[in-house]
């Protein structure tokens, strides 16, 4: 079954840029190809039909490289600017909520397989919840954003609100339309972590799925660390 997704591309990255402030970050390159083909790939790969990406004023390189390479997908770019993780997060949400009743939306940095994404849509999609977060238990961030989880597969407490720690989130993200069009004005909330932080003490239904091993890429080690597991799901 296809469904709709989103790319946030729109921060500066400006830790993973250090020694290549000419590139931004959803065009450097990891194990030869640019980060951001990796999670269209893998979207694709998944069901997704179109994508909606959200990138700034400097991504004018990141519409080409993307369509040049994925000649298949419908594309839905954006450019903004925007002043937190959390607004780029609710443009998004708005844009994708005009033409599906549900959406998946990713951060560009995140590295995760195709059958992982699947794995989050349709688990999300047979809990019937209002929201819903990607969980891994591979914890390799400098300031992760805990989650627990109860035996359901609710979201029970994020950020500092957690206390058991097994699993941290991993740049994945479920929506509904009615959520998306419930979403806070963008000066509510500083950053995207507060926004689920909030979500879930309000009582929402916000659904939590554990996948396997994935990455985010945000500092200049975490490349090395990526294309070494990149090779070894390849040989598999």
């Amino acid at each position: 079954m296809s469904f709709s997704a989103g790319i946030i591309a729109a921060g500066e990255g400006s830790r993973l840029a250090v020694g290549r402030p000419e590139t931004v970050k959803p065009l450097i390159l990891v194990a030869g190809r640019p980060l951001s083909h990796w999670i269209v790939g893998s979207l694709r790969d998944a069901g997704a039909a179109d994508l909606t990406i959200l990138t700034n004023s400097r991504g004018t390189a990141i519409a080409p490289s993307l369509t040049a390479a994925f000649p298949g997908l419908h594309f839905d770019f954006l450019s903004a600017d925007t002043a937190s993780s959390y607004e780029s997060f609710r443009l998004v949400s708005h844009r994708l909520s005009m033409r599906a009743d549900a959406f998946m939306i990713s951060t560009v940095d995140a590295i995760v397989q195709a059958q992982d994404l699947k794995k989050f849509w349709d688990g999300c999609r047979g809990s019937r919840a209002d929201a819903g977060l990607a969980l891994t238990a591979h914890v390799d961030d400098e300031k992760p954003l805990w989650a627990d989880a109860d035996e359901t597969g609710r979201v029970t407490a994020v950020g500092e609100d957690a206390r058991l720690r097994r699993f941290v989130t991993c740049g994945l993200y479920y929506m509904t339309k009615t959520a998306a069009r419930e979403l806070p004005e963008p000066t509510c909330h500083p950053r995207l972590r507060d926004f689920w932080r909030s979500l879930v003490r309000s009582g929402a239904r916000v659904s939590g799925v554990v996948l396997s091993k994935t990455f985010d890429v945000d500092r200049p080690e975490d490349v090395a660390a990526a294309e070494a597991h990149l090779a070894t799901e390849a040989e598999r």
